[in-house]
């Protein structure tokens, strides 16, 4: 199994992002080949250049999409939401050559709403469709009023969509916390999959603490491994004091 660790989450004694990608690439205690990142906007495309070719090249698994829910309070047009969000976010994903996109939209009021956003959605996918990116769907269990907070509704925007580049982000921690009955749901949705995270649940820290809800042993040993070859997201929260030769006995 290959692994990928989230450099907006883990690592968050050290304060900026390019500093983490260099903490990744000198890292002893396992030698990740790639990452993944909520908000790589935070550094400008120069510098993320910079720090790639005076280091080690990691592979970029998945970016986020700017957070509709912080651009505006209403929903856009899709050429507004072109503008806002996905010209910025497509010339992230060309310049660090990322082949994958977690579209994060925003709340809603009522179900109107909703059908709105998913709207923007496969307009999102069929976006980004002649860049070979594939874009993502998570629903979140930590945002009360977000347009999405089900996988079951997950799949059926996907199967109802018929755009080959629309998947779901499989999480472990809003799975849990969403639905629980991991086995059934996991078994599914794997039609669906185009990309997994990982954490322990409640409190979003490392997979294996066995002082949470989730045995990560049997997640990924029994239920992603027998279809799952792609990267696993490491998105939990940790110092950079962490060890991660827990790693070793999935490798």
């Amino acid at each position: 199994m290959r692994f990928c660790p989230n450099i907006s989450t883990l690592f968050n004694d050290i304060p900026k992002l390019t500093e983490r990608y260099i903490h990744i690439v000198q890292r002893k205690d396992y030698r990740f080949d790639a990452i993944e990142c909520q908000n790589p906007y935070d550094v400008s495309v120069n510098n993320w250049k910079e720090i790639i070719s005076n280091n080690k090249s990691l592979k970029w698994i998945l970016i986020n999409s700017l957070p509709l829910y912080d651009q505006t309070n209403m929903i856009p047009s899709f050429n507004d939401y072109q503008q806002l969000v996905l010209n910025r976010t497509l010339d992230y994903a060309k310049a660090l050559n990322v082949k994958k996109v977690h579209l994060v939209m925003m709340d809603i009021k009522n179900d109107s709403d909703r059908q709105k956003i998913i709207d923007l959605v496969y307009q999102a996918a069929r976006f980004f469709q002649p860049h070979h990116i594939i874009c993502l769907i998570e629903p979140l269990s930590t945002r009360l009023n977000y347009y999405l907070r089900s996988y079951s509704i997950a799949m059926d925007i996907v199967q109802s969509s018929k755009i080959d580049n629309l998947k779901i982000m499989l999480d472990s921690f809003h799975l849990q916390r969403l639905h629980g009955n991991l086995t059934e749901r996991v078994e599914e949705m794997i039609p669906f999959i185009g990309h997994v995270q990982i954490s322990q649940t409640p409190k979003r820290d490392c997979p294996m603490n066995e002082d949470g809800e989730v045995n990560h042993r049997y997640f990924l040993s029994k239920l992603l491994a027998p279809f799952y070859q792609d990267f696993i997201g490491l998105e939990y929260n940790d110092s950079s004091k962490a060890s991660f030769e827990w790693l070793n006995e999935f490798s």
